[in-house]
């Protein structure tokens, strides 16, 4: 049966690297804008993005700006690199405020309809 989403989970496209992926990805986690802004937190906001093995995988700071976007970036020094590239979902978005507030999210990857890999598995007539 499968589980069912809660406000503080995040489904992702099957195929997103987290690690690698452009910033804007993240600008589009509106679940994750929407609890930033529902406990107020306050900026600049540090982002960690966790794998099951809680190794940081990714840093980014990130700053409302007057116009009400959120400005994001890189923070490398954070991250160590991970052996052989491997990350373990589900990963976990650690979001902690200036004033030392911290919101936890799950990030998980959108599965596969099981009608679609039946049809897929099924054998040619």
């Amino acid at each position: 049966m499968p589980q069912g989403i809660d406000d503080f989970t995040i489904i992702l496209p099957r195929f997103t690297d987290m690690a690698a992926c452009e910033l804007k990805v993240y600008e589009q986690l509106d679940r994750l804008w929407r609890m930033v802004e529902k406990y107020k937190m306050t900026t600049p906001i540090i982002m960690r993005v966790v794998d099951n093995m809680a190794r940081c995988i990714r840093a980014i700071r990130a700053n409302h700006d007057r116009a009400g976007a959120w400005q994001l970036e890189d923070e490398p020094t954070a991250v160590a690199p991970i052996p052989g590239g491997e990350v373990e979902f589900p990963l976990t978005i650690n979001a902690q405020d200036a004033k030392g507030n911290i919101l936890k999210m799950r990030l998980q990857l959108e599965m596969a309809k099981p009608e679609l890999v039946q049809k897929k598995d099924a054998p040619a007539t």
